[in-house]
């Protein structure tokens, strides 16, 4: 194999585990994203529950303020009853003021129900509360998880990237410059080996001429399908 061959396979194998930290260094926060994301929505059902609170907690003081209203009416009748004169005016305040009475019932039967609805939020609010207490808590460990691994991936990037700079020296300006432009457009795997005159990055053939030239390793030749830099492996016997 070329010399310059074995240099471009080294560089790419740098570039490549360069390229492969990076993407492991950007999926660090997707647990994070993800409990803060969390974290929003229990917010948000929080938000609600609130809202529902508001509403019976509204709903509650007018049916208290109606039912002292009408148990002042109650008394009023009920005063009334003992002054009236005649049996008719008696049964007509006697009806009104039982139908006061099962009106106030179903007011204090409401007002029940509203405090064990109030009850039922507020506890639904002190779970989620609690919960997104868990979920801030996990947050903040991966925040100091995510640090901790920027670091180590940030320290073997630079490791790796003064060793590619060093590398690079070794490589022709316009050789370099091609290798360059390859990797950008095929995700930096430039160099490929031709296995029986297949090219192993894009699995096209090679023309016979070609492999043929590729075997006795005079010059970089490159794919006429995928414009890699190629090579010829070679199985021992």
């Amino acid at each position: 194999m070329k010399p310059e061959l074995s240099v471009l396979i080294r560089l790419q194998g740098i570039d490549l585990e360069i390229r492969k930290l990076k993407a492991e260094k950007e999926k660090l926060p997707e647990r994070f994203d993800a409990l803060n994301e969390t974290i929003q929505q229990k917010n948000q059902e929080i938000e609600e529950l609130k809202d529902k609170l508001a509403d019976l907690r509204t709903r509650k003081t007018e049916v208290e303020d109606e039912l002292e209203l009408e148990l002042e009416r109650l008394k009023k009748s009920q005063q009334k009853l003992t002054a009236v004169k005649t049996n008719r005016e008696f049964q007509a305040l006697s009806k009104e003021i039982e139908e006061i009475k099962r009106a106030n019932k179903a007011r204090e039967d409401e007002i029940l129900q509203l405090e064990e609805q109030i009850e039922e939020l507020k506890e639904e609010v002190a779970k989620r509360k609690k919960e997104i207490q868990g979920f801030e808590k996990e947050a903040a460990a991966e925040k100091k998880h995510i640090e901790a691994k920027e670091k180590e991936y940030d320290a073997k990037i630079q490791t790796l990237t003064k060793e590619r700079d060093e590398v690079e020296k070794d490589v022709k300006p316009d050789l370099l410059s091609r290798y360059r432009f390859l990797a950008d457009k095929r995700a930096g795997v430039v160099v490929a080996a031709v296995d029986q005159g297949v090219c192993s990055a894009c699995n096209m053939n090679i023309p016979p001429q070609m492999f043929n030239e590729l075997l006795r390793e005079e010059r970089i030749l490159f794919c006429p399908s995928c414009q890699r830099i190629i090579y010829a492996l070679k199985t021992e016997i």
